[in-house]
Parts: C-alpha cells; sequence; structure tokens
C-alpha cells in the first residue's frame, strides 16, 4: 500500500478475511462539525454572561448613584 493510500483512509481490519476501509472525511466531517457546535455554543455562553455581568454592573452603579443622591 502506498504512503499516499495510508494517508487517505483508515482501515479497520477484523479477524475475518473481510476488510473495511473508510474515506478519512467520514470521520473529518463529524470532528469539524461538533468543534464547531462546541465553538459556538461556548461563545453565546460567553457572550450571554458577559452581558449579565455587564447588567448587574449598571444595576450597581445606580444603586450607588440613588443612594448618593439620598444622602
Amino acid at each position: 500500500m502506498s504512503l499516499s493510500t495510508m494517508i487517505l483512509m483508515v482501515e479497520l481490519s477484523g479477524k475475518s478475511g473481510f476488510q473495511h476501509s473508510f474515506d478519512n472525511s467520514v470521520f473529518i466531517i463529524p470532528a469539524v462539525i461538533v468543534v464547531a457546535l462546541v465553538a459556538l455554543i461556548t461563545y453565546k455562553l460567553m457572550s450571554s454572561i458577559k452581558l449579565k455581568q455587564k447588567r448587574e454592573e449598571e444595576k450597581r452603579r445606580r444603586r450607588e448613584e440613588k443612594s448618593k443622591k439620598k444622602s
């Protein structure tokens, strides 16, 4: 088997004489999809957390301003 064929194919050989081989794209495409989904979920989660922290900080500032005005 040539080196280029070994790079492009993954062989799953069993004890029987019948051997399976799959193109690496069978494994690469789902891996790319999973990585993209994890990245998207992480981005959305971090964005949500930062927005929540910003809102809480603004609320805290407003409360401090109101308490200073009352004093």
